[in-house]
């Protein structure tokens, strides 16, 4: 990326408030997915960080991950409250042509999108599968078997004992996360995630997905995801999931 990082960008812009900076990282034509509305041009995504800049007044802000296609980044409040968000990019010569931004503010209520689901649940199609997740790495085939497969043992392969977990509406450790996987397997009887992209870089791993599902009163829904793992060896330390 020639002109500016895209931790670079997000570093002017929210620690130096420098919106112009936004202007040298993306194109006049980008669009932006976020909360499930298509943002159409530059100078729109340019006052949703006008408006990020008013929200989060006083916060402090820091990028924990970033790399040239994705950034996690974070903003803390004075009184200890947090949002996180992360940065999903597509580059066209070096410059932002498209974005996809995932985050649930502190106070929003999760966004649902009710719609038919086009197949995602019908077994033996696509990544639905019994077998071996195509194209992706032996963490995301792991996470596949959890998430798709219900095989929630194999987070003790997978996980450091010590790891820590930040998710939808909790945090904690391992016991936590397997608790949270065991409540989604019993809310949503039916239920599939559709793996999208994987980023690999330093330590850490990032996944985009899509969760098509349908719940214990037959309401359908798909909400979009992503995942930030940082590891130690092959094994996840620290893991943040932000569901739409």
């Amino acid at each position: 990326m020639s002109a500016m990082t895209l931790g670079e960008m997000l570093t002017e812009l929210y620690v130096n408030e420098n919106v112009g900076a936004l202007e040298r990282l993306y194109l006049h034509r980008a669009t932006r997915r976020s909360r499930g509305e298509l943002i159409f041009g530059r100078d729109a995504i340019r006052q949703q960080a006008l408006a990020d800049l008013a929200e989060f007044s006083g916060w402090h802000f820091q990028v924990n991950a970033s790399t040239d296609a994705f950034a996690d980044v974070e903003w803390l409040s004075p009184d200890g409250a947090t949002m996180r968000r992360h940065y999903w990019i597509t580059l066209e010569n070096g410059r932002v042509a498209a974005d996809r931004v995932i985050a649930l503010l502190p106070h929003a209520e999760p966004l649902q999108q009710y719609h038919q689901l086009l197949g995602e649940l019908d077994s033996g199609h696509g990544q639905v599968g019994p077998g071996d997740l195509v194209g992706f790495s032996s963490i995301a085939q792991c996470l596949h078997k959890i998430w798709n497969g219900r095989q929630v043992g194999v987070l003790n392969a997978l996980y450091d004992l010590e790891a820590r977990w930040t998710g939808p509406g909790s945090e904690g450790g391992l016991l936590d996360l397997k608790s949270w996987w065991l409540a989604q397997f019993l809310a949503f009887p039916q239920s599939h995630v559709q793996f999208e992209r994987e980023l690999a870089f330093e330590d850490t791993r990032a996944l985009l997905w899509q969760w098509a599902r349908i719940d214990i009163h037959g309401r359908r829904d798909r909400v979009a995801g992503s995942t930030c793992l940082h590891l130690v060896g092959d094994r996840i330390v620290e893991e943040t999931t932000l569901i739409e």
